[in-house]
């Protein structure tokens, strides 16, 4: 079993930012404010973490996307529960 690294969870989590939000995934820096992007709300933020918790087979608190505010940060909170989980990308 491999162990995905936090820059993969980085990229992970800008694809799935870039989807939800309809934008472009150069518009999601890893060090962007999540809040500053246009559309991004607590359904969509929720909706995210959905998405990262299916693609990697693993449950996260909702209060890590609040308590977060970058793709870096968030993504680093992701690593810490993928490595605990010792969980891998389903998809």
């Amino acid at each position: 079993m491999s162990q995905t690294s936090v820059t993969d969870i980085e990229q992970t989590v800008r694809r799935f930012v870039a989807e939800q939000l309809r934008i472009g995934i150069e518009e999601v820096d890893v060090d962007t404010d999540l809040r500053s992007l246009p559309r991004f709300d607590s359904i969509h933020a929720l909706q995210i973490v959905l998405e990262i918790e299916q693609h990697y087979d693993i449950e996260v608190e909702d209060r890590i996307v609040f308590e977060t505010s970058t793709v870096r940060e968030f993504a680093t909170a992701i690593a810490k529960v993928v490595a605990e989980a010792g969980a891998e990308p389903l998809s």
